[in-house]
């Protein structure tokens, strides 16, 4: 009888001290980011769903990361000046720089700055996950809300790896549903994430990819490994990088091309190959060495694209330095990283950036001169 009520005043004094660590946490979330106590609070609540799929939520803001009016993250726009309009997934929508150090939000930085007066806006239309063809089905939409002169497109080619999770479809001339889902009402431990977060400061790094391992091998079930991705991905991959050149054009915004930059270099070092295998934890079908081969497939078919097509590219594989300097895991800038990703843009504008100091904020924006013409 002893022994059992210790075991209950034990499993109590546990419980006790969740409830009051999980109640530490929401006061933290409320003093710190103004969250709502008691609703779910984390990243989900920055996405909705409309008839393309996931898409910014007005308004929301979780941690460091606010959307604006529109759902895109980043502030308002104001008028008076020549806009661009960011493309791409996480990285360009921004995960691990510090708040308001994007490479979106750096570029506008320094665009004005080289103007020598607020003449830019930098609009990071990005989001998550999200693939060219589903930026190209929201093309007419931000064209819309955004009238941007240029696109920065900034495709991440790692949706590619598995064609089924790639969305087909034409563009279309607006988005079915633009009214935001509500937030479920169900309770979250607020304190896991941040007993996730400590647990990865903690850890050793090999058994954290020991780890990785594991979940790889679970996750196996149902598919086959491959060496390399097949060039019917990448073909796919290139095609739909064209259609949002054309549907660009067609709306009358000039398109920029970046190449995907990393963190490896042409040498791997151990801690490089703990980050293939974190990257490979997410598509557990293509070994490790497979997505050296895919960014660099990848971003041939990019530089093909550019010089086919005229448009002005930017080789951010090849100009920015690999490394934990620039990368916080294996494609995510770090805050350094994004400023010279945005000094690496800015370098392409230039051409831009010199007409609106002659001519002024108000005249028609000149079109770049194209990939093939600079070099």
């Amino acid at each position: 009888m002893k022994r059992l009520s210790l075991i209950v005043r034990g499993v109590l004094g546990l419980v006790i001290f969740a409830l009051v660590l999980e109640f530490c946490a929401r006061v933290d979330d409320a003093l710190s980011y103004g969250a709502a106590f008691w609703p779910p609070y984390n990243r989900e609540i920055l996405e909705t769903r409309d008839s393309i799929g996931k898409r910014g939520r007005p308004g929301a803001r979780f941690q460091k990361w606010k959307l604006n009016s529109l759902g895109f993250r980043g502030p308002e726009l104001r008028s008076g000046s020549l806009r661009i309009a960011c493309f791409g997934a996480s990285e360009t929508f921004g995960l691990y720089e510090a708040e308001g150090q994007e490479f979106p939000r750096q570029l506008e930085r320094e665009l004005n700055t080289r103007a020598g007066r607020n003449s830019f806006q930098v609009v990071n239309v990005a989001y998550v996950g999200e693939t060219v063809a589903t930026a190209t089905l929201r093309v007419p939409e931000i064209v819309e809300q955004v009238h941007p002169s240029y696109a920065i497109l900034y495709p991440s080619a790692a949706a590619y790896i598995w064609l089924p999770w790639v969305r087909e479809g034409p563009a279309l001339a607006a988005s079915a549903a633009t009214q935001a889902e509500p937030i479920p009402a169900r309770f979250e431990w607020r304190i896991r994430e941040r007993i996730r977060n400590l647990l990865k400061q903690a850890l050793p790094s090999f058994i954290q990819t020991g780890l990785r391992q594991r979940e790889i091998q679970a996750a196996l079930a149902g598919y086959s490994v491959m060496d390399r991705v097949p060039e019917e991905n990448v073909l796919r991959f290139r095609k739909d990088v064209s259609q949002l050149v054309v549907v660009l054009r067609a709306a009358g915004v000039e398109p920029v091309l970046v190449t995907h930059a990393t963190a490896f270099g042409k040498t791997l070092s151990e801690s490089d190959r703990d980050l293939l295998i974190a990257w490979r934890k997410f598509y557990p079908m293509l070994k490790e060495e497979g997505f050296l081969d895919m960014e660099q497939r990848m971003n041939d078919a990019i530089r093909d694209l550019a010089g086919q097509e005229h448009v002005l590219l930017v080789d951010a594989a090849s100009e920015i330095p690999p490394g934990r300097g620039h990368f916080a895991d294996f494609s995510h800038f770090t805050t350094p990283g994004a400023a010279v990703m945005a000094s690496r843009l800015a370098d392409g504008l230039q051409s831009v950036i010199d007409s609106q100091v002659r001519r002024g904020s108000a005249d028609p924006p000149p079109r770049p001169a194209a990939s093939s013409d600079r070099n």
